[in-house]
C-alpha cells in the first residue's frame, strides 16, 4: 500500500504526460481536416402535408440545392467519405410563416466522428399556393419546308386534349397547348410523336416543371398529310343570253385563271381543268358587263384541295357584254354558189333582174366592222330548196331559194336573203 502511494505526484505527472503524448500522436497522425461538396441536392420530406390541403408548393431560386457543404472530421474519416454520403433534407413539418424550411445535413456513415458540417445556405424557400387545373384543346402546326411540288394537307393529333395541374398562378398564365412537326424534305405522309408545349398569351413557351406543374400527357401522336400539287386552268361556263340588242363579246377576265390544286398523285393526275358552272355566271337579260365572285373550293373534285395557303379560294370574274350593231352590204350575185346540184340539170342563180342582193349583218361593233364586203360568200343548197318548195323531183323552171352565208364568228344575218334559181335540163 505504501508502495502505491509513494511518489504519487510523479505518477500523476507521468499519466498526464502520457495523455498529452497520445493526443499529440493522434492529431499528428489523424488530424482534423475538411472537405467541400458542391451542388448537394435537398430532399423535401412530408410534402403531402401541403398537397393534402389542396395546395402545391414550388421551390424558389433553386434553394433545394446547396451550393457548398463543408464537412470537418479526422483525415481518415474524410478520406472515406464521398458526396453520396451527404444526406440533406428539409421537413415540411418545420415550414415557417415565411414559407421557408430549415435544411438538415448529416452523413450516412461515421456520424459520431464528424466534428462539424457547415452549409452555404440553410433553408429551402417555397412558394405555396392553391392547386388548380385546366383542360386545353391541342393544336398542331408544322415547320420547315417541303420538297418542291408538295404541300401540307390535314394535320391531326390522336388526342385532342391535355390537362395541366399545378400552382394556380402558373395555370392562369397558360393560353394554349400545341405541338409542332418539322416537315423539311418530306414527300409522303408523316406519323410521329411530338412534345406538347404550353404557351402564354404572348406566345412565350412555359416550363411546367419549373413551376411544379404536371401534364396528364407530355407527347402526342401527330399525323401530317403530304399532298402533291399541280397548276390547272379554270374554265368558267357562261350561261343565258343577254338582253335584246346585246351580245357576249367573248371576252371573260378571271383572277385567277389557273389554280394550284393538291391531292394524292393518283387523284390529281387525271384532272386537266376545274370547271365552274355557277349561277353567278348567268347573263340572262343583262345589258352591261357582269361581275361575279366565285368560291372555287365548291367546284373541286373529291379528294382535291387548293394548294396555295396564301390564296383564299375566291375568284373574280368579269363577263363582257356589248351592244349589237347592224350593217347592210350589197353582195354581187356572182358571190353566190350552188351546192348539192341534181344530175341532168343546169342550175344557176338568176341575175337577169339584179346583179346584187342586200345583206344585213348584225353583231358586236368590232366583229361587224371587221367584215370585208368583197369576201362575203353565199350558197344555195338545191336539196334544201326542193324540200322547202315541196318538190320531190326537180323539173325545169325558176325557183325561189334561201341563201346561206359563210360569216365570221360573232356575226349573224338579220332576216333572210333569197334569190331566184334557174333550172334547165341538160341537152343531149
Amino acid at each position: 500500500m505504501k508502495r502505491l502511494l509513494a511518489n504519487w505526484g510523479l505518477k500523476i505527472a507521468s499519466l498526464l504526460f502520457a495523455i498529452i503524448v497520445w493526443f499529440l500522436v493522434t492529431n499528428i497522425n489523424d488530424p482534423i481536416t475538411s472537405v467541400r461538396y458542391t451542388n448537394v441536392p435537398v430532399t423535401i420530406k412530408n410534402g403531402n402535408l401541403i398537397t393534402e390541403k389542396g395546395q402545391v408548393y414550388t421551390v424558389l431560386d433553386g434553394s433545394d440545392t446547396i451550393e457548398v457543404v463543408t464537412v470537418y472530421a479526422p483525415r481518415t474519416v474524410i478520406d472515406s467519405l464521398s458526396q453520396s454520403n451527404i444526406v440533406a433534407t428539409a421537413d415540411i413539418q418545420e415550414l415557417s410563416s415565411l414559407n421557408t424550411v430549415s435544411i438538415n445535413v448529416v452523413t450516412n456513415k461515421y456520424k459520431d466522428k464528424i466534428e462539424n458540417i457547415t452549409l452555404s445556405t440553410d433553408v429551402v424557400k417555397l412558394n405555396v399556393e392553391r392547386k388548380a387545373s385546366k383542360g386545353l384543346a391541342l393544336s398542331a402546326t408544322t415547320s420547315g419546308s417541303l420538297s418542291d411540288g408538295y404541300v401540307i394537307g390535314e394535320v391531326t393529333t390522336e388526342q385532342n386534349m391535355v390537362r395541366v395541374s399545378g400552382p394556380e398562378s402558373f395555370i392562369n398564365r397558360i393560353a394554349k397547348a400545341s405541338v409542332d412537326v418539322d416537315v423539311t424534305g418530306f414527300t409522303s405522309n408523316i406519323g410521329t410523336d411530338a412534345d406538347i408545349l404550353l404557351y402564354d398569351a404572348d406566345g412565350n413557351v412555359l416550363d411546367p416543371t419549373a413551376s411544379g406543374a404536371s401534364m396528364n400527357i407530355k407527347t402526342v401522336r401527330v399525323n401530317v398529310q403530304i399532298l402533291e400539287t399541280k397548276y390547272v386552268p379554270v374554265n368558267y361556263v357562261i350561261s343565258g343570253e343577254p338582253a335584246a340588242g346585246y351580245a357576249l363579246t367573248g371576252q371573260v377576265e378571271s383572277n385567277p385563271s389557273e389554280v394550284l390544286i393538291a391531292g394524292r398523285s393518283s387523284v390529281i393526275s387525271s384532272i386537266s381543268e376545274i370547271t365552274v358552272n355557277d349561277p353567278a355566271l348567268d347573263v340572262t337579260g343583262q345589258s352591261a358587263n357582269v361581275n361575279a365572285t366565285i368560291e372555287l373550293a365548291g367546284y373541286l373534285p373529291s379528294g382535291v384541295s387548293l394548294g396555295d395557303k396564301d390564296f383564299n379560294g375566291t375568284a373574280s370574274v368579269v363577263i363582257y357584254i356589248g351592244p349589237i350593231v347592224e350593217e347592210t352590204y350589197d353582195v354581187n350575185i356572182r358571190n353566190i354558189g350552188i351546192t348539192n346540184p341534181v344530175d341532168g340539170f343546169e342550175i344557176s342563180i338568176d341575175d337577169s333582174e339584179y346583179e346584187t342582193v342586200s345583206l344585213t349583218l348584225q353583231g358586236l361593233y368590232a366583229n361587224v366592222t371587221a367584215v370585208n364586203q368583197s369576201s362575203l360568200k353565199g350558197t344555195v343548197d338545191i336539196s334544201a330548196m326542193m324540200e322547202k318548195n315541196g318538190i320531190s323531183e326537180l323539173k325545169e323552171g325558176t325557183y325561189s331559194a334561201e341563201v346561206k352565208w359563210d360569216l365570221p364568228d360573232g356575226v349573224t344575218v338579220k332576216g333572210t336573203v333569197s334569190v331566184y334559181v334557174n333550172v334547165q335540163e341538160k341537152q343531149g
